[in-house]
């Protein structure tokens, strides 16, 4: 079981980093012609948004007229709690 544990462990940091990844390019993929670039932040964006757009229809009424997306930020203290559920 300890080693189940830490697989799923490693595929929930695994998993944080391409979060961080997608928030990065998210900032500036509109802003670059790099074709790279933009296929990365496309197929981390289809990894990455089922789980963020629940959180963003669930917060979206409270942060409609911030311009800002605090999706990914809740995402990444969820994955930090199951991280921490799975070995303490």
């Amino acid at each position: 079981m300890p080693y189940l544990a830490y697989l799923l462990r490693e595929a929930l940091n695994l998993y944080s980093l391409i979060v961080l990844v997608n928030v990065l390019l998210s900032w500036v993929v509109f802003g670059t012609q790099n074709l790279t670039v933009r296929r990365i932040y496309l197929m981390t964006g289809k990894i990455v948004d089922p789980l963020l757009q629940p959180i963003r229809n669930l917060f979206y009424p409270m942060t409609r007229n911030l311009g800002i997306d605090f999706s990914p930020i809740i995402l990444l203290i969820l994955l930090q709690v199951l991280r921490s559920w799975l070995y303490p």
